[in-house]
């Protein structure tokens, strides 16, 4: 049988702790009715306020056309809402409607302390190896642009 290659044991791993992510997201947004990347992308917009779907589109990894579908899903529910700019009516921003930012500030903020709280079961070892390790698999993948 043949040995599976390093690259994808990586993207495998990758794969499992963003499902771990996405899962405790869903849990953390059961009682707002949207499912964990909505939830994620709600955690953005609250964060950073108003933003273009290409700059959440970074943010979150994903194309502008998937952002585009779960926002427009967001906005059927009220939850987000679309802003031309003054300046550039092309260009298009993306927020949090004011009503449900309180709302949902309270169950994100709920979900960052409990993030928070299981990393904090780490040791300082741990961290430092985590931290480096992301951190070399960064490296490693910017050097395939040269």
């Amino acid at each position: 049988m043949e040995e599976v290659s390093n690259g994808i044991k990586i993207l495998k791993m990758l794969k499992q702790i963003m499902y771990i992510i996405k899962q405790k997201m869903k849990y953390e947004c059961k009682d707002l009715d949207i499912t964990g990347p909505q939830g994620i992308l709600m955690g953005i917009l609250t964060h950073y306020g108003e933003m273009k779907i290409s700059d959440i589109s970074k943010k979150l990894g994903l194309s502008n056309s998937t952002v585009s579908g779960i926002i427009d899903r967001l906005e059927k529910h009220g939850l987000v809402e679309r802003i031309r700019s003054t300046e550039d009516r092309r260009v298009v921003y993306v927020r949090v409607t004011p009503d449900f930012k309180k709302t949902f500030q309270k169950y994100f903020s709920e979900a960052e302390r409990r993030f928070e709280e299981a990393i904090n079961k780490a040791t300082p070892e741990e961290l430092n190896k985590i931290f480096e390790g992301l951190n070399t698999l960064k490296e490693v993948l910017e050097r395939q642009k040269e």
